[in-house]
C-alpha cells in the first residue's frame, strides 16, 4: 500500500511541476509580442533623441532608461559576436531577443540595432540591482511556499486517505480470519466514497452463505438419523426372517452400509458443532505424557495395525481431553488406512510448543495436496478410500479442534516413509 501512495504522490508533484512549466511557456509566448512593440517604441524615442541632441545624449538617455528598468546597456564590440548571421541581417530599427552567448538564457539579453548609427546595443538584466534581488527572493519564496503548501495538502489528504483504507483492510484481514460479522465503518470520517457500503453488503452477503451452508450440513445431518433409523430396524426384522444363506452376504452390505452412514451423519453432527461460533473447549491442565498413556488402549483400538506410541518428557499443558482424543483418533485412524504395517506416536516440546506426530510407512501425501487435504469431503485418492472407508471429514474436525486449541496442525514427509501429521498445541494457552 505504500507504493501505491508514493506513486501518487510523485504523480502528482511532476503533473504540478508540468502545468507550472506549461503556464510559464504559456505566459512567455502571450507577452513577447507587447515586450517586442514596447522596445521598438524606445528605439523610435531614442533615434529622435539623436537627431534632437546626438549620439552622445541618445546614448545617456539609453542608459539612464536601462537603469530605470533594471537593465545593463553595453555596446556590443566582440567581432565574434557582430559577425553572426542574426546580427548581420538585423535591419534597422530592430530588436534580437536571443542569446548569442554561453552561460546566458534567450529571456535575459536582447539586441537592439537603430537606424542613426551602426552600433549593436546589448541590454541585459542587471543581476546586481536591489530590484532584480528582491525578485529572485519572491521568486524562490513563492516556488518554495507553493510546494510546500501542495506537499503539506497532499501528505495530509494521502494520510487521511491511508488511514481509511487501513481500516478496510483490518476488516478484510478479519473476514479472510473467519470473523464474518466484521463491518467497514461507516462515518463520515472513515468512509471512503461508496467502497465502505459496498464492502458491508458483500460482507452481509458471505456471512449469510456461511450461515447458510452450516445450517444446511447441520439439518442434513439430523434429518438423516431418522430414515437411518428406520432402515435399521427393518433390516433387523429381515434379518429374522431370512434365512437363506445366499441372501446373507446382501443383509451383511446393507448393514455395513447403514454403519457408514451413521458414521457420516456423526462426522457432519461434529464437523457443524465444531464450525459454529463461540464454541469453546473444556479445558484442564493435565500431564500430557501420563494422560495420552492412559489413552493408548482407547487409540489402539482405532487402527488394526501395530501402533507404537512415545509419550516423551513430562509437560503439563491445559487442553481439552475429549477433543484431543478425538483427533488423536481421527489421525490413527487416517493413518491405519494408508500405514503398511507401522504407526508411530511421538511427542515432543519445540519452541514452547508441545507437538504431537502421527508417523506412517504408506505412500505419504504429495507436496502440493498438503493444503487441500484439510478441506472437507476432500480426498486424495477416491477409489483407495471408497474401499478402505472415510467421508473426508476426519482431518477437517482435526484442524477444527486445533485452532479451538490455539494450535495447527501440518503435514509433512514421515521418517517412516510415509506421512506426518503433526499437532502444535501452544504449553501455555491461557
Amino acid at each position: 500500500m505504500a507504493r501505491l501512495f508514493i506513486t501518487l504522490y510523485m504523480g502528482i508533484i511532476a503533473a504540478l511541476i508540468g502545468f507550472l512549466v506549461l503556464i510559464e511557456v504559456f505566459t512567455t509566448q502571450l507577452f513577447y509580442d507587447f515586450e517586442e512593440e514596447a522596445l521598438r517604441s524606445y528605439i523610435q524615442l531614442f533615434e529622435e533623441v539623436y537627431e534632437l541632441s546626438g549620439e552622445q545624449q541618445m546614448e545617456a538617455s539609453m542608459h539612464r532608461t536601462a537603469k530605470l528598468e533594471n537593465q545593463l546597456l553595453t555596446v556590443v564590440t566582440d567581432a565574434s559576436i557582430l559577425e553572426r548571421p542574426e546580427i548581420k541581417n538585423m535591419p534597422s530599427s530592430s530588436i534580437l531577443n536571443k542569446s548569442l552567448e554561453p552561460g546566458i538564457d534567450d529571456d535575459d539579453v536582447i539586441y537592439m540595432r537603430l537606424s542613426v548609427n551602426d552600433k549593436i546595443y546589448r541590454s541585459t538584466n542587471d543581476t546586481s540591482s536591489d530590484f532584480s534581488k528582491a525578485v529572485k527572493t519572491l521568486e524562490r519564496v513563492y516556488t518554495l511556499g507553493f510546494f510546500l503548501v501542495t506537499a503539506f495538502t497532499l501528505a495530509v489528504w494521502i494520510y487521511l486517505l491511508q488511514r481509511k483504507l487501513k481500516m478496510l483492510e483490518m476488516s478484510a484481514m478479519a473476514i479472510a480470519e473467519g470473523n464474518f460479522s466484521v463491518r467497514a465503518p461507516m462515518s463520515p470520517k472513515h468512509r471512503v466514497g461508496r467502497l465502505n457500503g459496498s464492502f458491508n453488503q458483500m460482507a452481509e452477503r458471505i456471512e449469510l452463505l456461511i450461515a447458510s451452508h452450516k445450517r444446511l450440513t447441520n439439518a442434513v445431518a439430523h434429518e438423516l438419523r431418522t430414515p437411518i433409523f428406520r432402515l435399521r430396524c427393518q433390516l433387523t426384522m429381515l434379518e429374522e426372517d431370512i434365512k437363506t444363506p445366499e441372501h446373507q452376504p446382501f443383509l451383511h452390505g446393507m448393514e455395513e452400509d447403514l454403519t457408514e452412514l451413521d458414521q457420516l451423519v456423526e462426522e457432519l453432527l461434529t464437523y457443524a458443532k465444531m464450525q459454529r461460533s463461540g464454541i469453546l473447549g473444556d479445558f484442564s491442565t493435565q500431564s500430557f505424557p501420563r494422560w495420552l498413556l492412559n489413552q493408548q488402549p482407547i487409540l489402539q483400538r482405532s487402527c488394526m495395525k501395530s501402533l507404537q506410541i512415545f509419550p516423551g518428557k513430562p509437560v503439563d499443558i491445559q487442553f481439552d481431553s475429549r477433543l484431543l482424543l478425538r483427533a488423536l483418533s481421527n489421525l490413527i485412524r487416517n493413518a491405519d488406512i494408508h500405514a503398511n504395517a507401522q504407526i508411530e506416536l511421538h511427542s515432543f516440546i519445540e519452541n514452547d510448543r508441545l507437538v504431537i506426530c502421527v508417523d506412517d510407512d504408506g505412500q505419504g501425501v504429495p507436496k502440493n495436496e498438503c493444503g487441500r487435504i484439510f478441506e472437507p469431503f476432500e480426498r486424495l485418492d477416491t477409489a483407495r478410500a471408497n474401499n478402505t472407508g472415510g467421508h473426508g471429514l476426519g482431518l477437517s474436525i482435526v484442524k477444527e479442534i486445533m485452532e479451538i486449541h490455539q494450535g495447527e496442525v501440518k503435514v509433512s514427509a514421515s521418517p517412516l516413509g510415509g506421512a506426518r501429521f503433526a499437532l502444535y498445541l501452544p504449553i501455555s494457552l491461557f
